[in-house]
């Protein structure tokens, strides 16, 4: 009886102060909002680059490996391996520097003068999402994204 009494105190107590603190989290949200600025804004440029002798903006291109001038061969994308240390092979335009980014860590590469480039990478146990970034001579980029699910279980 003194057990669930002193239960019954305590949970009392932590529900009235999260109640408490969510109320003045709201208020203070609920101040500070009123003071933005949501009048929106926009600057136009109508020159053009060739006159202004001004260099061009890199772009970005995102899409999926078929569609892009960045590809990857192997590992297909959604495979399951059974080691955590993998060879990631694939091509992109010459003398392009690769950036392989997982969760956990960053990997750079150069693409050889006909384009290939090969990383070995350390996969986390379960799904990698793996981000990967090719940027050209002339800082154009170009990302794609590979999902690589690492397991040990025996299938």
């Amino acid at each position: 009886m003194i057990k669930e009494l002193f239960l019954a105190i305590i949970l009392g107590a932590l529900l009235g102060f999260g109640i408490t603190g969510g109320f003045f989290a709201f208020q203070k949200t609920k101040g500070t909002s009123a003071n933005i600025n949501t009048t929106p804004t926009s600057v136009v440029s109508s020159t053009d680059n060739t006159q202004n002798n001004q260099q061009p903006t890199p772009t970005v291109a995102v899409g999926n490996f078929a569609d892009s001038n960045l590809t990857v061969s192997t590992p297909k994308d959604n495979a399951i391996v059974s080691n955590s240390k993998i060879t990631l092979t694939g091509s992109a335009p010459a003398n392009s520097v690769i950036v392989i980014t997982t969760l956990s860590k960053t990997y750079n590469t150069i693409s050889n003068a006909s384009g290939d480039f090969t990383a070995s990478i350390e996969l986390d146990s379960g799904i990698n999402q793996i981000h990967i970034t090719s940027i050209d001579s002339s800082d154009n980029q170009t990302e794609s994204q590979l999902s690589i699910t690492y397991s040990t279980a025996k299938i």
